[in-house]
């Protein structure tokens, strides 16, 4: 399975990043650094300063303090997802000669394996997750190390990155992935006690029993000042010793790298990734949507049959044709769509943001691709009582149209303009219709009620700088 017409495309650059070769479902978002403090949430809650300086991703706000509220109630961020409003922070890089470097971004991949024996459970609102090891002095299997002049991937220091393909720069990433078992309980790790573990081949051990999305980061330096990189000479900070309000600062070991994540995503964000994409061994890509809604109300609606209506339709079925004497002379089906509208956010550039529709089907004949159309309707109607005879009024003037051929498929349909004007003239509601080709081919569309799903969703990138 697939998506078709994917938005925002991304750099060559970001496929050099550092985490093991991955074939199951996943998604991914990039977030440019955003700032250093030396704060960490976590593990130093309440205690700005005090920490070891870490580098920082993601929600725009995050510092000693954030917890999950704060991040949602303001879930600016560098990332290219809106909806990602996750705080992520990394330990500062120091290079052998002394120099103190920021990294360009982050890749985060969202990962599973093995999601039809044991599937997904969307991440918890507030859950904050460790990886790594901030004493290490040994390689780990969760941490990996890479040179982006084409030596591969590594969890040993001692590699020696030279100038990337394009001779600009030298590139260095850490991966880290982080712990995908969350026992349930306990939204943050202490001292004590971690919250999380890893699975063993898509399994959870028992007292860790609800499987998450792996949160794979990569944090990539872009380094156009040398040409040439000891890893084995790298350092990372350390917490500090405190002298009253001065610190007196300790470097560690590339052993010693490590992350942290507070999830940010909405709500809607993180039950999209599971439910709706990974469980269904999807890569969904940057598709994880802000918000969405299935369809509340679908069905189909034939001449052919005048009088029946179908509540709860296996399938929604699109015919008609217009040759030959026009459409009102042959049979014609048409499919009836209604949705809640998801609301823009508040606070947000609305300019970020796009409705589009995601449906999952194709053509029926095998003959070639063609279009079919999306009509502006009203929303007087629902599908336990409509007929052909008594449906509401299609205006064959279209809203949307989507190119499609006989591969069964997810598609994105841009609604973006109507549903806008929907809102502007404050509808909470849109429906239309789905009409054919007017060539007489057949299409047919798995409804709300599928595995598959029908819905609006409402998307927010924005481009992400990297060096």
């Amino acid at each position: 399975m697939k998506f078709t017409a994917i938005t925002t495309g991304l750099m060559s650059a970001l496929a050099l990043c550092s985490f093991t070769a991955h074939a199951g479902p996943q998604s991914h978002v990039v977030c440019a650094y955003h700032h250093t403090l030396g704060d960490d949430a976590i593990m130093m809650f309440g205690k700005p300063g005090q920490a070891m300086w870490h580098d920082f991703f993601g929600n725009a706000h995050t510092d000693a303090v954030s917890t999950y509220q704060t991040l949602r109630e303001q879930p600016q961020t560098s990332c290219d997802n809106q909806a990602d409003g996750s705080a992520y922070w990394a330990p500062t890089l120091k290079l052998p000669d002394g120099e103190v470097v920021k990294p360009a971004y982050q890749k985060t991949y969202y990962q599973a394996t093995y999601v039809d024996k044991y599937p997904l459970h969307p991440f918890p609102a507030g859950l904050e997750l460790l990886a790594g090891d901030h004493h290490g002095t040994a390689p780990s299997s969760h941490i990996t190390f890479l040179c982006a002049n084409g030596k591969g991937y590594t969890n040993k220091a001692g590699e020696v990155c030279g100038l990337r393909g394009a001779g600009d720069a030298v590139q260095f990433n850490i991966g880290i992935a982080f712990p995908n078992c969350w026992d349930g309980v306990n939204l943050k790790p202490t001292h004590g006690h971690s919250n999380a573990a890893y699975d063993t081949k898509g399994k959870c051990p028992a007292e860790y029993p609800v499987k998450l999305p792996t949160v794979n980061m990569n944090v990539a330096y872009v380094l156009p000042q040398i040409t040439s990189l000891d890893t084995s000479k790298v350092q990372l900070s350390l917490d500090p010793t405190m002298h009253g309000d001065r610190r007196e600062e300790h470097w560690g070991s590339i052993y010693t790298a490590h992350a942290d994540f507070m999830n940010g995503w909405t709500e809607d964000a993180t039950q999209f990734m599971t439910e709706l994409c990974m469980n269904n061994n999807l890569d969904c890509g940057t598709t994880v949507p802000w918000a969405y809604t299935k369809a509340e109300e679908n069905t189909s609606v034939s001449s052919s049959q005048p009088n029946k209506h179908n509540a709860t339709p296996e399938s929604l079925t699109v015919q008609d044709n217009w040759q030959d004497g026009g459409r009102t002379q042959h049979p014609e089906t048409l499919t009836l769509v209604k949705f809640k509208i998801p609301s823009l956010p508040a606070g947000m550039d609305p300019v970020l943001f796009k409705y589009r529709i995601r449906l999952f089907g194709g053509k029926v004949e095998q003959n070639g691709a063609d279009q079919i159309f999306f009509y502006p309707t009203s929303n007087g109607w629902n599908a336990r009582t409509v007929t052909w005879n008594t449906r509401p009024a299609v205006k064959y003037n279209s809203d949307a149209i989507l190119y499609l051929d006989d591969s069964r498929e997810y598609r994105m349909v841009d609604v973006d303009k109507a549903v806008r004007k929907a809102l502007a003239e404050g509808k909470t509601e849109i429906s239309w219709y789905i009409g054919g080709d007017r060539q007489g081919n057949h299409y047919e569309f798995n409804p709300a009620s599928s595995r598959e799903s029908l819905l609006l969703m409402l998307t927010g990138f924005k481009s992400v700088p990297q060096n």
